[in-house]
Order: structure tokens, then C-alpha cells, then sequence
């Protein structure tokens, strides 16, 4: 006797995406992505040979390449029936782990209870988090199985399946904040459940499930033999997913570091404002101050220039989305369109929307940082001709005195030369007088270069 919600030849499959080349990476890094994608598929067992296999079959900016040859999958070592799938996706590393429930005797053809599930996901999940490898960016999951009746409740049966993977910090399924798309696809029934919890900053932050059950009075040979034609393009189109999830994240991020940029700008106009109206102006330490805003200046403009990139690998991986999507509906023409459609249509009007408002917004603090070097430089210009104005005039008032001083004692000793037994008295008296005179005319000059500028 089968229970309500037993399910023929149910099977997991879990999807995983690495990095495989970040801009800039050099070989050491690259080498680095390839052997800790290549640890998840073979654990402890990995070998140099293992990885220089994966990187002869490795093609530079390929869309998709088999990364194990023929066979171009790996089996589960017994009594586990499932097997690793792992691919090149450009410059990223895509990965399938697939596993069916093998609990029974007859377990391709025999209803089975759910809850095997629960005991194969585990299995997954051990082979691929050994030695911390979790996925750089991102995973999916995808449950199918075919009804075990005719007349099975096709909802409860969906929600059974969704509890067995226990995902932490998954919310259940009738909370509001897991958002369910549902459709029919190659004559099952699809549910399309994905969640982002408040705030999400990290790539890794929600979860993407798919669950498929297709109908009791299908041969089961055609299900899996749709499901077969369906991962080629699931492979794909999580791909695009991950990379604008991916785009969307680096977004976030280089917004936050782009506010900091502009608030520490700010604070040093604030700075310069309050010593320039303290009188308290060091013109020594003026240079320093200019020395930062330029620097600062490169940064924000590279990092607004990195969210503008980011917004457009978005847009290129939105439409490569819809592109597959267009791929994966020739599969079944009769299929709804709705489910597929949804996250394209969510990115452009939460991701897309965003970017371009933070670009809008971000993109005056360039002239803010120019307007501060360009205040920066004018008050050191201004102090630098205050200073040397004064020291002109101080040139000119001592100037003056001297020469001065040097005409009157010319005059002086130009009249009847002294007896010379008092000349040296003489002399002093002179040196005394000339220096009077000089300080003398020197103060002339400074009263009337004083009033001269008042004017």
C-alpha cells in the first residue's frame, strides 16, 4: 500500500558554481579555483593528474565544455546511485550532482516514501562541503519524481519534498516571505520556489529550488528521459542566474565603499571650512591636504565605473536568461511561460532599477572631489601670494631704510673730516645717526605702503 504521497524514482539534484577566473587573477589563483572546483568531485582521491586534466580540457572564453571527456560524468561510489557532471561555463565552473533514492528494491520502477530523500541529501551535501567548499557563487536545487496514483494530492506531495531538503534558515512553505511561481512543463507540474531574506548582501544569502512531479500515467522512462533533455539547459540557465546574482552583489558592495568615499570628502571640506574661519590656516600643512582628494578622486571614479560595469553584466546575462528560456520552452511548446520568466522579470525591475538610480545618485561626487581639489589649491595660491606680497613689501620697506641710511652717512662724512684723535667718535655718532635716519625712512615707506593698499 503506497502512502499519500509517495513518489516513483525521486531524485536530487543539486547544481554548483565556482569561479574560475576573476579579472586580474594570475595563474597561482587561477590554479588555486581550479583544484578546490576539482576537490569537490574527487575529495582526498584528487591527484596532479586529476587536475591537469581538467585544465588540458579547459578552453578560454568556451560558453561550454565536458570537463571529464568520455564519460563525461563521474558515478557515486556504491551503494549511492548518482554521479558528478562538472563543466566550464566561460569563466565560471558549473557543477551537477545528481542522486536518486535507492532505499528499495525495485527503485526505478516502485513507489517509494519521501523521506528518502531526506536521507540522500545529506549524502550530497558531504561530498561537496568536505574540506569547506562551499560554492563561491551560488547552487540550485532540483527535486522530480513521478506520482506514485492518479488521483495523489499534487501539493502536498510538493510541500513534502520541499521540507526534505531542510535547507537552514529556509523559510516554510506557507510563510509570505517564500516567493512560489507554479506551471506545467514536458507534462509535469513545476514549482518554482525562491527565497532572499531582509538585507541580503551575499550571493550565498537565499535559496533557489526547483520541484517537478509529473504525472502518474507517464512511463517513467519518459520522465527521466525529459528530465535528461532538461539539464544541458538548467545548467546554462542557473549560470546566468548566479552571474547577474553575482553582478547584483559587487553592486552592493562597491555602492557601500563609494557613500564612505564621498562622506570622507565632505568631512574634509568641513575641516577646511572651519580652519580657514578659525584664522588658524598652516600654509606648510595645506600641500598634505591636496595630496589625498586625488587619490580618493581615482578610487570613486574606478568604482563608479565598476558599478556602471556591473549594471551591464546584468543586462547581458538577463538577456542570455531569456535567450534560454526561448531554448528550454522549444522543449515543450505547451509549456507555461510565466514561471520561467519571473526572475528575468525580477532583475530588471529590482536589480537593474537600482543600479542605474545608485549611478544617478554616486556620479556627482566626482565634481564634489574636483570642486575640493580645486578649493584646496586656490587657498594655498591665495596664501602663497599673501606671503610673498608681504615678503616683497618687507623687501622693500628694509630696502628703503638701508639705502637710506647709506645716503645719510655718505652726506655726513662728506663734511669737514674730524680731528682724528676723536675720529672714531666720530664715526660711531655717524653709524648712530645713519641708522635713525634709515629706521626713519623705513617707517615712512610701511605708513604709506599700508595706506597705499587700503586704498
Amino acid at each position: 500500500m503506497t502512502n499519500p504521497t509517495d513518489l516513483i524514482y525521486p531524485t536530487i539534484d543539486l547544481f554548483l558554481y565556482d569561479l574560475k577566473v576573476g579579472l586580474g587573477d594570475e595563474e597561482p589563483k587561477i590554479d588555486e579555483n581550479r583544484r578546490q572546483f576539482s576537490q569537490k568531485i574527487y575529495g582526498d582521491q584528487l591527484t596532479n593528474n586529476h587536475l591537469e586534466q581538467f585544465k588540458q580540457a579547459e578552453i578560454e572564453s568556451s560558453d561550454y565544455i565536458d570537463l571529464l571527456g568520455s564519460p563525461n560524468y563521474k558515478k557515486f561510489e556504491p551503494p549511492l546511485d548518482g554521479y558528478f557532471y562538472p563543466v566550464q561555463l566561460g569563466d565560471m565552473y558549473g557543477l551537477q550532482v545528481n542522486c536518486t533514492a535507492n532505499f528499495i528494491q525495485d527503485y526505478k520502477f516502485s513507489p517509494q516514501p519521501i523521506a528518502n530523500l531526506s536521507k540522500i541529501k545529506p549524502e550530497i551535501k558531504t561530498k561537496i562541503d568536505a574540506d569547506n567548499l562551499k560554492p563561491k557563487l551560488g547552487q540550485n536545487w532540483l527535486i522530480w519524481g513521478q506520482l506514485a496514483a492518479d488521483n495523489q494530492d499534487i501539493l502536498a506531495t510538493a510541500k513534502e519534498c520541499y521540507a526534505g531538503l531542510n535547507l537552514p534558515a529556509m523559510p516554510n512553505w506557507d510563510e509570505n516571505k517564500l516567493e512560489i511561481n507554479q506551471g506545467k512543463f514536458l507534462d509535469g507540474i513545476v514549482f518554482n520556489l525562491r527565497y532572499f531574506p531582509p538585507q541580503c548582501q551575499q550571493i550565498d544569502d537565499g535559496y533557489h529550488v526547483l520541484i517537478i512531479l509529473f504525472p502518474y500515467n507517464l512511463k517513467i522512462d519518459a520522465s527521466r528521459d525529459n528530465v535528461s533533455q532538461l539539464y544541458p539547459q538548467l545548467i546554462r540557465l542557473f549560470a546566468y542566474r548566479h552571474k547577474i546574482l553575482w553582478a547584483y552583489a559587487q553592486s552592493r558592495s562597491l555602492k557601500s565603499n563609494l557613500k564612505q568615499v564621498a562622506q570622507s570628502v565632505q568631512t574634509t571640506i568641513l575641516d577646511l571650512n572651519q580652519t580657514v574661519a578659525s584664522g588658524k590656516l598652516n600654509i606648510n600643512k595645506l600641500p598634505k591636504n591636496l595630496e589625498k582628494p586625488p587619490n580618493i578622486m581615482l578610487k570613486y571614479t574606478n568604482n563608479l565605473n565598476s558599478l556602471d560595469d556591473q549594471g551591464r553584466t546584468i543586462k547581458v546575462n538577463v538577456g542570455n536568461y531569456h535567450k534560454r528560456m526561448e531554448k528550454i520552452k522549444k522543449l515543450d511548446s505547451n509549456s507555461d511561460r510565466e514561471f520561467w520568466q519571473e526572475f528575468g522579470e525580477f532583475t530588471k525591475e529590482k536589480f537593474l532599477e537600482q543600479i542605474e538610480s545608485d549611478y544617478v545618485n554616486l556620479s556627482p561626487g566626482l565634481r564634489l572631489m574636483e570642486n575640493t581639489i580645486q578649493t584646496i589649491q586656490g587657498v594655498i595660491d591665495i596664501e602663497k601670494t599673501k606671503s610673498e606680497r608681504i615678503l616683497n613689501q618687507t623687501v622693500g620697506i628694509v630696502g628703503v631704510g638701508l639705502a637710506t641710511s647709506q645716503i645719510a652717512r655718505a652726506v655726513i662724512l662728506t663734511q669737514d673730516k674730524p680731528n682724528p684723535e676723536v675720529a672714531l667718535n666720530y664715526r660711531i655718532e655717524v653709524f648712530g645717526l645713519s641708522l635713525g635716519i634709515g629706521f626713519l625712512a623705513a617707517m615712512v615707506a610701511f605708513i604709506i605702503l599700508r595706506f597705499w593698499r587700503r586704498g
